[in-house]
């Protein structure tokens, strides 16, 4: 049995990111996202897919700890998603695959294979939800789902659009470079910084459309980036790089920066993406939590909204 099919196949592995920092007597397991019903994959609907790779981490390492940590904290959200007033992790066949290790000291390029070769095994009409990790993993989880055509709604405070950053093309920080440079369009929301490379990419004519957090944090300007979202058509693919978010409720990230997106901005960028009868979304993912030691409100946070995006995109279906 290869190491891919171990992932699917295993009822839960050690989560070893860290592991010389455990108890060799403790073991530490993944939990299933708010401890659904764990279904074959076959028979899921949704795959949740923990990828703890900090590999081109550039400031504060520990997004390794990230998926660990938001299905964790899932445990303590209460099931009914309050909004639409069902239980997605109930109603909906969710398959929570055991998390796919990188080696010590992997490269991008080698977990990006490990990826692959993963997503080349699961059968293509399940919608994958990624959990980060940094970044870069969101790469291959876009590419087996977009098609020309296609846009990548990216969340972040940072463009990511630097053609190569400490070395490597396939950095955190190059991400929806790469997506673009593949033939798609991309809208980016509540950047908060940006480098004179990337601003220079963007005003060369690449199909970037930017929404920076300033202009979010206006009527006007989130009004704009709701109403441009409901304009959309055709497939899409969601990464949200908690980042972009405001640091009032997820201050536990790998490269924080002020001014971010508060939470009920949030809530109306994803239902006016979810709720748009003319987009098909096709995977989505959460990158970049940082657990903060003595704090849980970064991951708690990060866990619902993973049951928003549940709720929004299955919910007005059923």
């Amino acid at each position: 049995m290869s190491p891919v099919e171990n992932v699917l196949l295993a009822p839960k592995m050690m989560l070893l990111y860290n592991a010389e920092r455990l108890d060799p007597h403790l073991e530490l397991f993944m939990e299933k996202f708010l401890d659904h019903t764990q279904h074959d994959v076959n028979e899921a609907e949704v795959v949740i897919l923990p990828l703890p790779y900090e590999g081109t981490a550039s400031y504060l390492k520990g997004t390794g700890g990230g998926p660990d940590a938001i299905l964790k904290a899932s445990l303590q959200l209460e099931e009914m998603e309050e909004e639409l007033r069902w239980e997605p992790s109930t109603a909906l066949k969710l398959h929570t695959a055991d998390a796919i290790k990188p080696g010590r000291d992997e490269s991008p390029e080698s977990y990006i294979t490990k990826i692959e070769e993963f997503l080349g095994i699961i059968p293509e009409d399940k919608v994958i939800i990624g959990l980060g990790g940094e970044h870069t993993v969101t790469v291959p989880l876009a590419m087996r789902v977009m098609t020309p055509g296609d846009t990548l709604i990216a969340i972040d405070a940072h463009p990511d659009l630097r053609d190569s950053y400490e070395g490597s093309r396939y950095s955190h920080a190059c991400v929806t470079r790469r997506l673009c440079e593949a033939g798609y369009s991309a809208i980016q929301l509540g950047v908060g910084c940006i480098s004179a490379g990337e601003l220079e990419y963007i005003e060369s004519g690449a199909s970037v459309e930017h929404f920076p957090a300033t202009g979010l944090a206006t009527e006007k300007g989130l009004e704009a980036a709701v109403n441009r979202i409901k304009a959309l058509k055709g497939g899409a693919y969601l990464t949200i790089d908690l980042d972009g978010l405001s640091t009032s409720y997820m201050p536990g990230v790998g490269t924080p920066v002020p001014g971010g997106i508060e939470w009920h901005a949030l809530l109306s960028i994803l239902k006016a993406l979810f709720f748009n009868d003319d987009v098909t979304v096709k995977g989505m993912d959460i990158v970049e939590l940082r657990p903060i030691e003595g704090q849980v409100l970064s991951e708690f946070s990060a866990a619902k909204i993973i049951q928003k995006m549940l709720s929004y995109n299955w919910g007005r279906k059923r």
